[in-house]
């Protein structure tokens, strides 16, 4: 499981944010490996994103395959989400479900 969490660069644009974050969890749901995505939002605006994956290597091969991808959508969505979300400060914990 990954834990990511951010802040969006600014408060107005939560509108924005819940329209890719649906994109997101559109682009997840064929991936393998993938199991599920939960996003929360905290009274200090922090948002944690809980998504959930059959192993870490999966979840692993998925990000290097996301961070490679050179098309035109997908750097538009790229870009689409570094202008909503404060990408330098976000992180990311790894757990283990038991």
């Amino acid at each position: 499981m990954v834990i990511a969490t951010l802040k969006l660069n600014d408060e107005n644009l939560l509108d924005d944010w819940r329209i890719i974050s649906a994109k997101i969890t559109e682009e997840l749901v064929d991936e393998d490996g993938f199991l599920s995505r939960d996003v929360i939002r905290g009274d200090d605006g922090v948002i944690s994103c809980i998504l959930k994956w059959e192993s870490k290597e999966k979840q692993e091969k998925f990000m290097n395959a996301l961070i490679a991808r050179t098309d035109e959508e997908s750097l538009a969505m790229m870009a689409e989400f570094g202008r909503i979300v404060d990408a330098k400060n976000m992180t990311r914990e790894y757990f283990k479900v038991l």
